[in-house]
């Protein structure tokens, strides 16, 4: 009868090491996926903010020509005689 208790306590045993590295597994791919994430949301920031401050440059230069413009149209406006 001993035996049989000794048999059933290394069943259990062996489950529990079973579900312990199920466990580890499991913990270990949603630890890789949110490195993974998180890698994705850093180059994500790193290129939009490129992006964006390509954008911001052209946006300056654009604003700088139509600052051109209006003080050419302004002074236009305020001397005509400039056509004659």
């Amino acid at each position: 009868m001993a035996r049989a208790g000794g048999m059933t306590n290394a069943v259990n045993v062996g489950i529990a090491v079973q579900a312990d590295w199920e466990n580890r597994e499991f913990i270990a791919n949603i630890s890789l996926n949110i490195r993974r994430l998180f890698d994705f949301l850093l180059q994500f920031e790193a290129t939009t903010k490129g992006k964006l401050a390509a954008l911001n440059e052209k946006l300056d230069v654009l604003e700088h020509r139509l600052q051109v413009l209006e003080v050419q149209v302004s002074s236009v406006t305020t001397n005509p005689s400039v056509f004659n």
